[in-house]
């Protein structure tokens, strides 16, 4: 009992200790208090200050790509004053834009051949920033490949058969062994490359596309047929990465490039064929026809003098039989094979001096790659 007394006793003699201690944190907090309430309202002050920021430099970086946009061939024609064309030419200043508030100038100015500088200014009511960026066509020139009626890094051989093969001067003369620069797969790829939402059949039908076939993106192999006969127009360019036949099965149908591509990524070789066209298709118009591995090439031809075709093997050989009068360049890296029909060479040019087909070097289009970057 006189235990329970004792701790009863020394319980009670405790009371107002917990003031104390609330006192004692009520001080720290008094202390501590001020300097964190500085620190949040410096911290929202520089959070403000970065976003502000991000968005004035988000905006000049947009300048940039106006001005590339530009550079476009289809939209040079838009710059105020023309595109400059060489280093006395003055910079050109194109329309402003706005960005969340922000009025963006840019310039742009000639350097070289293929080079420009763009300066982007970002304004807004608390600060300027400033980009200045310089880009440069990041593919290689290769036309030279379409200065002749067949172009091989191989042989040329003709098989059984009458081939005839006709060109205007020894300039446009069949070349074997060619040594000139020849484009990668790689860098071809990325050049004809369509960004587009993939085609979900492995047989494409172009009696579904009346008014034109649109830009394609086949991610596999493609069976492309008629169920009509018509003439159908490419609209756009024709990407696919597998194995790939045109007009070898249905309907006759005439099939018209119109300055477009088609191109098959699949690097196929051997006694196979990465690209296969057939008897059923006629071909017309310009354009170019490239795959990565072989090209069996056996349409019937209703081009003109006036059309140019580039058939091209990247990697492989490309077996030619047409059925009438080819008008273009053949192109292959190991071996151009002729049977029958006739080659003959035409201009890739057009009456106004521009390419008929869009190649790497052509200057029907150009991509941009940005090789110094700074922000002032």
């Amino acid at each position: 009992m006189k235990n329970l007394i004792s701790i009863s006793r020394k319980l009670r003699n405790q009371q107002g200790q917990a003031l104390v201690i609330a006192l004692v944190f009520l001080g720290i907090g008094a202390l501590t208090l001020p300097p964190l309430m500085m620190l949040m309202g410096s911290a929202l002050v520089q959070g403000t200050t970065f976003e502000n920021r991000t968005a004035s430099l988000y905006a000049a970086d947009a300048g940039v790509e106006q001005a590339i946009w530009y550079l476009d061939p289809a939209n040079s024609p838009l710059i105020p004053g023309g595109l400059p064309t060489n280093i006395e030419d003055p910079p050109r200043t194109l329309p402003e834009i706005t960005i969340d508030g922000r009025t963006v100038s840019v310039t742009l100015a000639y350097l070289a051949e293929d080079t420009y500088q763009i300066m982007s200014t970002s304004v807004s009511s608390t600060e300027t920033i400033s980009i200045t960026a310089v880009v440069s066509d990041t593919y290689n020139n290769y036309t030279d490949i379409m200065n002749h009626v067949i172009t091989c890094q191989g042989q040329i051989t003709i098989k059984s058969g009458h081939p005839l093969v006709i060109y205007p001067s020894e300039e446009n003369a069949p070349i074997e062994y060619y040594t000139g620069p020849w484009p990668g797969a790689n860098e071809l790829s990325a050049f004809y490359y369509v960004n587009t939402t993939p085609y979900d059949s492995d047989t494409l039908n172009l009696s579904d596309y009346p008014s034109g076939l649109p830009e394609i993106l086949r991610l596999g192999p493609l069976n492309i047929v008629a169920t009509s006969t018509s003439t159908y127009t490419l609209t756009g360019d024709v990407y696919i990465t597998g194995d790939t036949l045109i007009g070898k099965t249905g309907h006759d149908f005439t099939l018209d490039l119109n300055g477009h591509s088609i191109y098959v990524q699949s690097n196929t070789a051997g006694n196979q064929y990465a690209l296969e066209i057939g008897g059923k298709c006629f071909l017309t118009g310009s354009g170019s026809i490239i795959a990565e591995g072989n090209i069996f090439f056996y349409p019937n031809m209703e081009s003109s003098e006036d059309d140019y075709i580039f058939v091209l093997s990247v990697n492989g050989k490309t077996l030619m039989q047409p059925g009438g009068e080819f008008f273009g360049t053949l192109a292959g890296a190991t071996e151009v094979e002729l049977k029958n029909g006739s080659i003959t060479y035409s201009s890739p040019f057009d009456e106004y001096g521009n390419y008929k087909i869009d190649f790497p070097g052509s200057g029907l289009s150009h991509f941009w790659g940005i090789i110094t970057w700074s922000i002032s």
